[in-house]
Parts: C-alpha cells; sequence; structure tokens
C-alpha cells in the first residue's frame, strides 16, 4: 500500500514539473542577433542578458548570440568600454544591436605636473589610483592605500605604530646620505609628507616615477612624486557618511621560551654549570656555588608565571566616522567633510586619534573668470609609550623571565631577588611613560583663473600651510632603565610656517584637426620658516606631575630658527600628430637657499616621445588592438633634502673645560663648503602600452635607468681639522630596473572577475665615491657597508657555515677530540659544537687569496641587503549582483633584515628569556664527559632538550663574532593576504521609499595571513625609519596588527 502511494506521489510530481516547464517554454521566445560597434565591427565576448533574470549569452566571434527570452522583455548588452544599453524585444526573434564607445573610459585624464593629458597620450611612466581603489579598504593613513597597488611604489609597513606613516620608495634609492622620500603635491601645493591627509577626501592619486614626469618639480623631484587631487563638488548634491568600527590583534608573537621551558633550561644550565666545575648530581644543594644553586621557588609547583609578551598585547579597537556634503551649480562647487579617526594600539596605553576638516569650492564669477579655494585642518595625538628599540618595552617584554609577576619589578614593588637578571616591569612602564607628540596643521589655497581667449588660460595660486608638533617624553624613576633610577623628562615645540606663489600662462590649440599642441609657462616662489625648542631634565621630586619646570636638573635647553627660500621658473611643450606621434619637453631653473652662491641655481630638462602603432595603417584592421603604444623619455631632476645651512660654517653652543670647571661658549659646528650643489638623478626609460578586446586585457611594461650624480655626501676627514666630516658632492648610484602591470577583466557576466597584477624589480648599485672604495657604519653590534660596484648599505658581517663538531679538531692518543687543537680555523677558545666561521681569503699565496687560518675582523664580508628583487600586488575582484569581494595580495621575492633585537635573545644574561629552540641547543654526551657525576637534564620537567641539529652550544661564545653574523641575518622573502573585503549593496527598490540614495555595508579584513621565514614579528620591519645607510634592521619593532572590521557607506 505504501509502496502504490510514493508511486502515485511521484506521478503527480512529474506530471506537475511538465506541466510548469510546457508553460514556460510557451511564455518564452528564441532570440537572436549581433552587437556591433558604431563602424559596424562586430563586439566579440559582449554579455547579453535578459533583464531581471540570471539567463544571457555571450557573442561570438562575429558578434551573434542567441538566448530565451520572454516576447515583452529586455536584453542588457554590455562590454568593457562601451556604454551599457538595454534594448526591448517586442516580439522580434532577431535584434542588431550597436554599442556606443565610452568617452569617459576613452577619454580617461592623468594628472601631472601643472597639468593632465588624456592617458591614450601619456609619454612618460605615471601610475594612478582612483578614489574607489582608495576607499576598497578601511585605512588610516593614505600610505597604506598604496601597499600592494603601484607597480615600481614600495610602500613598508616598517613597524605597527598606531597612525605610523608608510615608508615610500619609488624605483629604489637615490641617495646615500641625503633622504629617499618623495614628494607629495595635494592639489597643487608641494609638501614633505601626507600624513594629515584623510583618504576620504581622496579623488585620485598619480604617481611620477620616470624623469620626463618629475622634472617639472625640478630640484625635489628626484625621488618621485606623489600627486593627490581631493575631492570637488559632485554632480547632484549629496551627503555622505563613511564609518567603521574595527578589533585588532596581533599577526603574530615572537616565540620565546613558556614558563616550563624557562625552567628546563635554566634548571639545566645550572646543573650543567655545577658539573663542568667538577661537581655532581648527588651533591646537597647547599655545597654548590651560589651561582649554580635552585631556588625552591623555582620547584614550587604552584609557581605564578607570566607570558609578557601577552600582558602588554590588547585586542584593540579601531573606529573612523567620515561626513561629506557636496554640489555642483552653473555657478560653481563645493565640497566639505568632517572625520575622526581613533585607534587603540595592540601594545597597551599606546594610541592614535586624528580630527579633519576639509572645505574646497570653486565660483564662475563670469565666462572668463574663475576662482577657487581649498581649506584643510587636522589635529593628531599619537602616544607611543617608548614601546619599541633598544631597550624599551617591548625588548624587555621579550627579555623578561616568565616567573617574574605581573606586580613586581618596580623601584615602589621592589625588584624580585630570583638569582636573575630583572627588567623594569614592561606594563607598568606602559602605565607610567608619556611619549607623546600632538600635530596640529592647516592649509589654505586660493586661486584664480583667467581665460583670456580660447584655449589660452592663466592660474595664480596663492598657498599658506601651518605644521605644529608638540612632543613630551616622560619616565618616572621607578621604571626607568640605565638611568639610574632617576626621572627624565623631555620636551620640544616646533612650527613649520609655510608660503609659496605659483603663477602659470597654459595655451592649447588645434590646428586642423591634426596638430594638437599645448604650451605651458609658469613661475612659483616658496618661503617656509622653521622654529624649534628643546628641554631636557632630571629628577623630578612630584613624579606625578610631569613637566620640566617641576624637575631638579636641567640638562639641556635649546632654539633653533631656519629659513628656506626657493625660486622656480619652469615650462613644457607638448604636440602631438592625430594622436598618432607624441612628443613632450620640459624644463626648470631652481634656486635655493640651501646651497652657496656658486652653486644656487640648477636646470633640469627632460624630453619624451610617444608611437600609437594601433593607428598605423599596417594595423588598422586589427580591431582587437585597442592601443599599442611605444614611449621614451630622458630627463632630470634633483633633490635638495639636506640641512639648511650646510654650505656655511655656523656657530654652535658647546662647554669648554677651564680650570675645574666647566664654561659656556661657542664653537664652530661644521666646514663650510660654497661649492655644494644639487643631486641631480638622470633618468632614461622606455615603456610599452598595451590593451585589446577594447581595453579588456591592458598591459604596461617600464624598463629604467637611472643615475644620481654629485651626491650630497657627508665625507669623513682627518680628525686633526677639528671636524669628523663634511658635507660636499661626489659620486654616483644608478638604479636599474622594470615595471610590469597587468588589468584584465576576466569575467564580465553577472558574475564578474577581474585581476590587478603589478610586478617591479630594481637593482641599486653604486658607481663612484669620489676615490672611496667603501665606508661603514656601525651601531652596537651592527655592522653596514657601503662600497662602490654593491648596493647602498649591505650588511657587513661574518658568514657561519654549520656547527663545529669532533671532526674538527685532531685526536688525542685515546681518540677523542683536543679541542685545544683545531683543524679549522677558530676564533679564541671555540669548542665543539660552537658556531662553525668562514676565514675569508685575506691572504696572498703564490698569486692566490687564501685564508689566514683565524677568525679575525678582516673575515667581515658584506652579506645580503633591505632590497627586494621583486616587490609584487594582486588583487582580485569578484562581484555578483549586489554583493562583491576583493582580495589583496602582496609581498617581495629578496631582500634581507638584520634581527638586532636578537642580540638579546639568544642566550645571554642569566635567567633572561630566550628563543625557544635554544631550549634544544648543542649538549654532548653526558656519560662520556661527565661519567657517574650524572646528567643535568630535569627529565621530571617532561621538556624535549634533545639537540635539533642547529643550535649552537652555549658554552664559549663570543658575542662579538656572533652577534656580527649572518645568524642575525634572515632572508625576508613573503607572501601576504593583505586585505580580503566583503561588501553589499542594498537593491534600490529596498531605498526608493527611504531618504537614501545608496547604502552598502562591508566587513573587511587586514593583515590576514603572512607566509614567511621571519623570526621577528613582520617582514617588512625597518627600525631605523628613513635612514639609507641603517635600512633593514629590526630592533624590537612593534608588531602588526590583525585587524577585523565592519563598515557602512551612506549616500543621502
Amino acid at each position: 500500500m505504501q509502496k502504490h502511494i510514493l508511486l502515485t506521489n511521484s506521478r503527480f510530481i512529474w506530471v506537475t514539473a511538465l506541466l510548469l516547464i510546457c508553460n514556460v517554454a510557451f511564455a518564452q521566445m528564441k532570440v537572436t542577433g549581433i552587437v556591433t560597434d558604431p563602424s559596424g565591427e562586430p563586439v566579440i565576448g559582449a554579455n547579453v542578458l535578459v533583464k531581471e533574470t540570471s539567463m544571457g549569452a555571450i557573442t561570438d566571434l562575429d558578434g551573434h548570440f542567441t538566448v530565451n527570452a520572454p516576447e515583452n522583455g529586455s536584453l542588457v548588452v554590455s562590454y568593457i568600454g562601451y556604454l551599457t544599453k538595454t534594448i526591448k524585444i517586442s516580439g522580434k526573434n532577431n535584434i542588431k544591436v550597436v554599442l556606443s564607445e565610452d568617452s569617459k573610459a576613452l577619454d580617461e585624464v592623468i594628472v601631472i605636473g601643472y597639468g593632465s593629458v588624456k592617458k591614450q597620450n601619456l609619454t612618460s611612466s605615471v601610475s594612478k589610483m582612483t578614489d574607489e581603489a582608495v576607499k576598497e579598504r578601511p585605512v588610516a593613513t593614505l600610505g597604506e592605500a598604496l601597499a600592494g597597488n603601484l607597480a615600481g611604489v614600495r610602500a613598508q609597513s616598517t613597524s605597527g605604530v598606531p597612525g605610523e606613516e608608510l615608508q615610500i620608495r619609488i624605483r629604489g634609492v637615490n641617495t646615500i646620505n641625503g633622504s629617499s622620500d618623495p614628494l607629495y603635491v595635494i592639489d597643487g601645493v608641494p609638501y614633505e609628507s601626507m600624513s594629515d591627509i584623510n583618504p576620504a577626501d581622496v579623488a585620485s592619486i598619480q604617481v611620477l616615477k620616470d624623469a620626463s614626469a618629475t622634472s617639472i618639480y625640478g630640484a625635489r623631484g628626484a625621488n618621485g612624486v606623489i600627486l593627490i587631487e581631493t575631492k570637488q563638488g559632485s554632480d547632484k548634491p549629496a551627503v555622505t557618511f563613511d564609518g567603521f568600527y574595527g578589533l585588532q590583534d596581533p599577526e603574530k608573537y615572537v616565540s620565546m621560551m613558556d614558563a616550563k621551558e624557562w625552567l628546563a633550561f635554566n634548571i639545566w644550565k645550572r646543573n650543567n654549570d655545577h658539573l663542568r666545575s667538577g661537581g655532581s648530581m648527588s651533591d646537597p644543594m647547599s655545597a654548590r656555588a651560589d651561582a649554580n644553586k635552585i631556588p625552591d621557588s623555582w620547584l614550587d609547583p604552584d609557581l605564578v608565571t607570566t607570558d609578557w609578551q601577552k600582558a602588554i598585547t590588547q585586542v584593540a579597537p579601531v573606529q573612523s566616522y567620515q561626513l561629506s556634503a557636496s554640489g555642483k551649480h552653473k555657478m560653481g562647487t563645493i565640497y566639505f567633510s568632517g572625520g575622526y579617526y581613533d585607534q587603540k594600539g595592540i601594545i597597551k596605553e599606546t594610541y592614535y586619534n586624528r580630527i579633519n576638516f576639509r572645505l574646497n569650492g570653486t565660483l564662475n564669477l563670469s565666462d572668463y573668470l574663475k576662482v577657487g579655494a581649498n581649506i584643510s585642518a587636522s589635529r593628531s595625538k599619537q602616544d607611543n609609550k617608548e614601546a619599541q628599540g633598544k631597550e624599551t618595552v617591548i625588548q624587555h617584554a621579550l627579555m623578561q623571565a616568565p616567573i617574574v609577576k605581573l606586580d613586581e619589578a618596580t623601584r615602589d614593588w621592589g625588584y624580585p631577588n630570583l638569582g636573575i637578571t630583572v627588567y623594569p616591569n614592561p606594563l607598568e612602564r606602559l602605565k607610567e611613560t608619556l611619549d607623546q607628540t600632538v600635530q596640529n596643521k592647516a592649509a589654505a589655497s586660493a586661486w584664480a583663473e583667467i581665460t583670456f581667449m580660447k584655449g589660452l588660460v592663466f592660474k595664480s595660486q596663492y598657498n599658506y600651510s601651518y605644521d605644529g608638533r608638540v612632543y613630551e617624553y616622560y619616565v618616572p624613576g621607578n621604571v626607568t632603565y640605565n638611568n639610574n633610577n632617576v626621572t627624565l623628562g623631555k620636551s620640544n615645540s616646533q612650527s613649520n610656517n609655510s608660503w609659496s606663489i605659483q603663477n602659470t600662462l597654459t595655451y592649447d590649440a588645434l590646428y586642423g584637426n591634426k596638430h594638437a599642441l599645448n604650451v605651458m609657462l609658469g613661475q612659483s616662489a616658496d618661503a617656509t620658516d622653521k622654529y624649534r625648542i628643546d628641554g631636557e631634565a632630571t629628577g623630578w621630586p612630584l613624579e606625578n606631575i610631569p613637566t620640566l619646570n617641576v624637575a631638579t636638573l636641567a640638562k639641556r635647553a635649546s632654539t633653533e630658527k631656519y629659513q628656506v627660500r626657493t625660486a622656480s621658473f619652469f615650462g613644457r611643450v607638448s604636440y602631438n600628430y592625430k594622436e598618432k606621434y607624441l612628443l613632450n619637453a620640459t624644463v626648470r631653473n631652481d634656486g635655493s637657499s640651501r646651497f652657496g652662491a656658486n652653486n644656487r641655481w640648477g636646470w633640469f630638462p627632460s624630453f619624451s616621445a610617444g608611437w600609437k602603432l594601433n593607428e598605423e595603417s599596417f594595423l588598422s584592421t586589427v580591431k582587437w588592438i585597442s592601443l599599442l603604444k611605444l614611449r621614451a623619455s630622458w630627463g632630470k631632476s634633483g633633490n635638495d633634502r639636506i640641512g639648511y645651512y650646510d654650505y656655511l660654517s655656523v656657530l654652535t653652543t658647546d662647554n669648554s673645560a677651564y680650570g675645574n670647571t666647566l664654561q659656556a661658549g661657542m664653537a664652530p659646528k661644521n666646514l663650510k663648503n660654497e661649492d655644494l650643489k644639487w643631486e641631480s638623478t638622470a633618468s632614461l626609460d622606455f615603456g610599452l602600452d598595451f590593451s585589446a578586446f577594447n581595453n579588456r586585457l591592458q598591459f604596461n611594461f617600464d624598463y629604467y635607468i637611472n643615475k644620481t650624480d654629485n651626491l650630497l655626501f657627508n665625507l669623513p676627514i682627518v680628525m686633526t681639522s677639528g671636524y669628523d666630516r663634511i658635507r660636499t658632492n661626489l659620486g654616483s648610484i644608478q638604479n636599474k630596473g622594470w615595471e610590469l602591470d597587468i588589468t584584465s577583466h576576466n569575467l564580465t557576466g553577472t558574475f564578474k572577475w577581474s585581476t590587478s597584477l603589478n610586478l617591479s624589480g630594481n637593482q641599486n648599485k653604486v658607481l663612484d665615491m669620489g676615490g672611496i672604495d667603501s665606508f661603514t657604519d656601525s651601531m652596537w653590534d651592527g655592522k653596514f657597508i657601503t662600497r662602490v660596484g654593491g648596493p647602498v648599505s649591505q650588511f657587513y658581517c661574518y658568514r657561519t657555515n654549520g656547527i663545529l663538531t669532533a671532526d674538527d679538531f685532531e685526536k688525542k692518543a685515546d681518540g677523542t677530540p683536543d679541542e685545544n687543537k683545531p683543524l679549522v680555523p677558530v676564533y679564541k677558545g671555540q669548542r665543539i659544537g660552537n658556531v662553525k666561521m668562514v676565514d675569508q681569503p685575506t691572504k696572498m699565496v703564490d698569486g692566490k687569496l687564501v685564508g689566514d687560518g683565524v677568525i679575525t675582523e678582516d673575515d667581515l664580508v658584506p652579506y645580503g641587503n633591505n632590497i627586494p628583487d621583486v616587490i609584487y600586488g594582486i588583487t582580485n575582484r569578484f562581484s555578483y549582483k549586489n554583493f562583491e569581494l576583493s582580495v589583496l595580495i602582496q609581498g617581495q621575492i629578496g631582500g634581507d633584515v638584520m634581527f638586532l633585537g636578537q642580540r638579546s635573545l639568544d642566550y645571554g644574561s642569566p635567567g633572561v628569556n630566550q628563543f625557544s629552540h635554544w631550549v634544544r641547543c648543542w649538549k654532548p654526551d653526558y656519560q662520556a664527559v661527565y661519567g657517574d657525576r650524572g646528567d643535568p637534564t630535569p627529565y621530571y620537567l617532561g621538556v624535549d632538550m634533545s639537540w635539533d641539529g642547529t643550535t649552537p652550544n652555549i658554552y664559549n661564545r663570543n658575542s662579538t663574532y656572533e652577534n656580527n653574523s649572518d645568524l642575525r641575518i634572515y632572508d625576508t622573502t613573503y607572501l601576504r593576504i593583505k586585505n580580503i573585503t566583503l561588501s553589499y549593496t542594498l537593491p534600490n527598490d529596498l531605498l526608493k521609499k527611504s531618504f537614501l540614495k545608496k547604502a552598502k555595508v562591508y566587513v573587511s579584513l587586514d593583515n590576514v595571513a603572512t607566509f614567511d621565514n621571519y623570526p621577528g614579528v613582520s617582514p617588512e620591519t625597518n627600525s631605523y625609519g628613513n635612514s639609507t645607510t641603517r635600512a633593514g634592521v629590526d630592533y624590537s619593532t612593534y608588531p602588526m596588527s590583525r585587524k577585523y572590521t565592519l563598515g557602512v557607506n551612506l549616500v543621502f
């Protein structure tokens, strides 16, 4: 009976389904057709969708399509580079669709210095980011948006400090002692940084990379130029709210010993030291030397332990709220925005917050006169709590033994007597340290534009900016280090006031629809006044009042004033014939007060040309090629990033001994050099721009050679001169490299998928240093060398080759190794299990260089540097209906970091915490060495202490050699899933009855995962920021954070 019912139900379902299918079939019809461009050529791969359904088709090689659709339905036809078209079927079974070209896509404009040009007519190397790409993920600073998105631009997150600017390098390093930072030009005004720019205000970013593009900025363009255009009024009045809230946690912890490993290691060490001194494991504890005794507290099963890394870190909130209003009228435009950003650091007590405002407006006074103004202001506050660096909170948290309690290790609480080295309590130091910078910035520019006749425009712009910073530092004596428990305070205040005026006259004309000419002449003048006051003091009778006037001893007080003046004249001529042959020439003449009268002015010319092969007759029939353009350029630009008065001999205050007292006085600070002149970089660039299938596939390639001459160099001189160095011009550096950008629209239907890939490589080489073969820079245990023929700043170290074994020593009569008679080069005192050092060929024998048999300073060699072989970024964007997903991956191949912080985390002071691998350091055969006196290993703790095969012996080590060895240098090849963002835009049908025009919600993950072999917190780290000669040092860097964000974008 049950079987009969099932069969009956099955028949019913099948019959019902068949009727439904027939009903649908009768309601639809088969529609065929062709899609062409305006010239009648078929469009291959166009999407033909039935409106309000997921049904559709793609046109074939002849532009034909076939689709089933309702008789009264509509077809939506789209293709990259054409305007989307909706066609009503109206019962027709054959339809011809002619798509119109999207003039906006064809006429995409690239902003260049003091002007703009159609992208297709560009003859120089420029990369662009739109506001859509900038706001694709939530960022604190604009530099974060650049990371992984532009070829040839290395945007490096050197630390995770809240609000920290990224280090940006364009096409490598062009200087040794100068600055390698690019020039930032915001709405036409040059700035030294973009730290106060609200990313939500940005309309576009253009990065000028070759000298053809940068020479228009003359003496300040050698390191590249980043042009930032902020938003103006939109076509329709709109109010926009952008907001997000997120949580952050540390992306990575350093692998340190946990409490059980630490106890096992230190108990083993004390046991072993007792055995090495001739004792036995059966001896009572009272028979041991004090340094080898095991405290009873170590054996307490209820011993309280602390994970100091986790103790100083936290899950920290981050939030941002931006509100803007914009509008456009025939009389002008207006844009206003205000924003607040607040980020708590993943290191406790650290933070960054910023409030910002912007007002941009234009006014059309007549057909011939247009005026405008841009006004911005920001205030930020940052407190780092002196968290990163040598002998600071992070380093001490890593070094602090896990048996030190959270409420120990301050002057007030007392330092525990544990028989080990104890550092000031890192958590309390964070709470009580002040390391705060408050920055107030304001900028205003006003301009007027007069059109004398068609194509002839004069523009005059006046700019003013103010940058004021107040820095306060205060560490009370109960948590200070290396200051004899005396409170220390510092304070400085500085202000920069800058004025500039720019005048340009532009003529733009087209003759006979063939000859296009653009001529621009300009003049600018800049003035900057800087003022700084510094103070430092010690000894506070009232430690709850952290101001210098309370201190008992003033250590230092000084004021400084500087003035900088520049004047410039510049011009550019651009010509193209039928938009097929493209020529461009620029020249700039700069004068700067930073240089002496002998070399105050410098000339910076450039030339570039382009040829659109796709416009030639021999390619005119190849319709699938949208653009095929060859480019070549040459030009010069300069670098004036040096001190303000290096060409003069200036005086400074100094103290000299007179009798038994110090007397205040004045002394020369530096040797003058009135012949000091510009660094100049000559750039040769060859480029290929290619796009196909109506820009569905785009390909851009550049190869460049940059040579910087007259390097601004701190030349060491003999000390008998009274000085140790002089600023001068000598030598040259070369950067060779390549860049590749590929954009592909892989799928263009209802489900869309596009990919952007950028790759770039750079090779840096010092060509000459004025007769100097090399110079070294040293700090603590780190050494760096810059030498002719190599890149700037290589690590200078001893090479190692594994571990010394019994086979590396002569044998005694009983067959055991004689560790006093090595068969390989060693430094004094080395034994089996120690690091094997490489003896470099430094001695000439029979016309050949060979090793001298001993390890000395002569065996130091250049090894590795911080410049990667390749940097890359890959962005995949997916969309389906109202959902969008983007995934950004970025990374590098090659490059090295010197992990100087490791010197304190390898076995050092007694009881200091170490890297976890030291638990499994090299150990001898205890039966052979100690016999019946015993085995020092505390097996009862259950920790695996067997040798891991790589970690050396902790005894007989010499830090002079091992700290300066390649054991501190790591390859920083990495791949990072930088960001994943998923968004959903609410359908318009849901918004019709609301006051919203658009609503989007999204979730975003930053620093999702990093794949590398670096033991520190991040392979991008660089503890010495802008130092060119100390690049790639990690000294206990602030860790990177992983960020989870929920945000909304609302348009009213």
